[in-house]
């Protein structure tokens, strides 16, 4: 039985060690200080007197250095929070960390209207430098549904109240989410929000599966009229931000600054959702076969394949498991994301309190750092290396680039962290040497990287897409209403071959990607382009070099440009639609594996 314990009963090697950011609070407290005098010097030194491209150079590069101190400030007074909810000198740093981030952005919004208020002929001289690239383009981007100075600044003095919905969600979903335990032959198990997420909903018995699920349901039911209303004070708030910068709908306006548009929006979430969908439909057909199942239900449909053969992982095995996967990147590669382990930078304490799920962050040239909760489970070390390839892009993108230009676009952000789930799946492919090992490979490659990421997120995606045109057309919603549009999208894709009840219907409940604007179709995009770039890894002697050279462009090329590095052109459905028959084809392959099995028992 798991049950959650609390952080200080967890071994130091097991949390993250912030040491590389700030000592303590008094040092984190010391550092907004310090940006607050460098921030008042700039004011002085710049605040309406920035008429000429020699200006705006010379402000760029002292301002670079705010952002940076910026950067470390706002991560670490994030960070410690999600680790506990229920601490309050964590929720201190993050109120200080909140305040600051606040005030500097009112402070420094004279910057970003002077920028934005410049001569074509300054931003153009100001694109050509390549430590501005990105900056620049996103800047041409804005200036279109500029505000003005006094608007703009009290939008950025507004801060907070747009952001706290998530507040409200996190809070809620980490601290108010309270699942009751469930019995089973007499045996008590306990519940929660992680336990069932990263344990139960795997789980090789029916019953635990079942009753967990139905005790997770029931308390999100609990919950559902408050998180539904926090989520309708979000989507109205982007559509009452879209309409005052005179964007025609609520969707340009969030895609703007991914440098996409809506066709490669909406064709992500129709194809998926047409032509993807029948082939998810047929591998969990073929698990339910071989799982004995007469039907599956939502409880089920993260059943592994062959449960026999999901072994307990240690954080040391890995380890182990992701440097091994990872060796095809290089030297180059594997020496920047090993210090993890000796430097600490995953906190893998599975405590109560903490916020669910999983995230990297990236103080500029610090290192990164990871959040996690480790169970154990073959799924652990996907979301681990997952993370770990984020790390690696901040590394290598932070090392090669400006401030400035390290930022990739959301729309393929989720491309190095999905392509490092493909290494995995690949190394543990060709570590055996019998069907059924490399069954459950293939399987795992479909479970924790395409139906996470192609489907789960999709799902969202889908499902968003119907709450924004609601809101975009003057209606609105509540609980009941986000039930509906979440099991019919279900429905939809999964067809007969999973049953949605009223309990899958709450699925819009767990995850907080939705406070994030347009983000969740972001992993499926992000995973055609890692796939692109792994069948060219596969394919190509420079697979690796183009795939590094991709890590290190960071922001600095627009998402069409970046793809381009690795041959792909995402202006077209090639590359997507390559995808889907890649999946196609490894499920195809699952089969076949499953028959050779088969004829070899019946020998």
């Amino acid at each position: 039985m798991l049950e959650q314990k609390s952080r200080d009963q967890f071994p130091e090697q097991e949390l993250w060690d912030l040491t590389a950011l700030y000592q303590d609070q008094e040092d984190f407290l010391r550092a907004i200080d310090k940006a607050k005098d460098d921030i008042q010097t700039f004011c002085r030194n710049y605040k309406g007197k920035l008429t000429t491209f020699a200006d705006f150079e010379a402000a760029y590069a002292e301002i670079e250095q705010i952002y940076i101190q910026m950067s470390h400030i706002g991560n670490y007074a994030f960070m410690p929070q999600t680790t506990d909810f229920g601490n309050e000198t964590f929720a201190q740093i993050a109120q200080a960390g909140d305040d600051f981030e606040t005030w500097a952005r009112v402070e420094l919004s004279f910057f970003d209207a002077a920028v934005l208020e410049a001569e074509d002929t300054i931003l153009d001289q100001l694109l050509a430098l390549p430590h501005l690239t990105s900056e620049i383009r996103l800047a041409k981007i804005r200036k279109k549904h500029y505000l003005g100075a006094e608007v703009e600044k009290s939008l950025t003095n507004l801060r907070e109240v747009f952001g706290s919905p998530y507040d409200i969600y996190a809070k809620m979903r980490a601290g108010d989410y309270a699942m009751d335990d469930f019995e089973i032959d007499g045996k008590v198990y306990k519940n929660s929000f992680i336990t069932y997420e990263n344990y139960y909903q795997n789980h090789e018995d029916a019953t635990v599966r079942e009753k967990s699920f139905r005790s997770f349901s029931k308390g999100l039911r609990k919950h559902q009229n408050a998180a539904a209303a926090s989520y309708l004070a979000q989507v109205k708030s982007e559509k009452l931000l879209a309409d005052m910068r005179g964007y025609d709908t609520v969707f340009d306006y969030l895609l703007a600054e991914q440098e996409v548009d809506r066709a490669m929006f909406d064709r992500q979430i129709d194809l998926i959702m047409t032509e993807f969908a029948p082939v998810a439909q047929k591998y969990l057909k073929h698990v339910a076969q071989v799982n004995g199942l007469e039907k599956m239900t939502f409880a089920d449909w993260k059943l592994d394949i062959d449960n026999e053969l999901n072994p307990e992982v240690s954080i040391d095995d890995a380890y182990d498991l992701v440097m091994k996967s990872v060796a095809p990147l290089g030297e180059e590669y594997s020496q920047e994301v090993a210090r993890y382990q000796e430097e600490r930078w995953v906190d893998f304490a599975a405590n109560s309190g903490k916020d669910s799920g999983g995230y990297a962050t990236d103080p500029y040239r610090v290192h990164p750092y990871v959040l996690m909760s480790w169970t154990g489970r073959m799924s652990d070390v996907y979301t681990l290396i997952h993370e770990i390839g984020h790390s690696g892009q901040f590394i290598f993108s932070d090392n090669h680039q400006s401030y400035f230009n390290t930022h990739m676009s959301t729309y393929y952000v989720e491309a190095p962290s999905t392509f490092n789930e493909l290494l995995l799946s690949d190394y543990l492919e060709h570590q055996f040497d019998n069907p059924r090992q490399k069954r459950f490979a293939l399987a795992h490659r479909l479970t924790d990287t395409y139906f996470h990421n192609f489907i789960t997120h999709l799902l969202e995606a889908a499902f968003q897409r119907q709450v924004y045109t609601l809101i975009e057309n003057g209606e609105t919603f509540g609980a009941s209403k986000l039930n509906s549009i979440m099991k019919d999208v279900l429905t939809q894709f999964w067809g007969d071959a999973v049953e949605i009840d009223d309990d899958a219907a709450l699925t819009w409940m767990r995850q907080s990607h939705y406070y994030m604007g347009l983000y969740s179709y972001t992993y499926s995009a992000g995973l055609v382009l890692s796939t692109a770039g792994y069948l060219h890894l596969k394919n190509s002697e420079t697979g690796a070099r183009d795939w590094l050279e991709l890590l290190k462009s960071g922001g600095s090329r627009t998402p069409l440009e970046t793809a381009k590095l690795i041959g792909a052109d995402i202006s077209t459905d090639k590359p997507l639609r390559d995808t889907i028959q890649f999946l196609s084809d490894t499920v195809d392959q699952i089969i076949a594996y499953s028959e050779e099995l088969e004829g070899t028992v019946s020998k």
